[in-house]
């Protein structure tokens, strides 16, 4: 891996660590649209990884 890609899979990793709430609310209120499209591409990023996490355990049915 380059540096570019180590540094941005440290980055993702500590999104992953991110309240959900917060990146919600920052999506839907921060002034900047730029901003928010990043905070709710951040959101949705976080919650796929919970969801995925949380499928995986034996104890879930469909």
């Amino acid at each position: 891996m380059t540096k570019t890609s180590n540094e941005l899979q440290q980055l993702l990793t500590q999104v992953e660590q991110l309240n959900t709430q917060e990146l919600w609310e920052q999506a839907l209120h921060n002034p900047d649209p730029d901003k928010r499209q990043v905070f709710e591409a951040l959101f949705t990023y976080v919650l796929d990884k919970q969801q995925a996490e949380l499928i995986k355990q034996n104890e879930f049915v469909v």
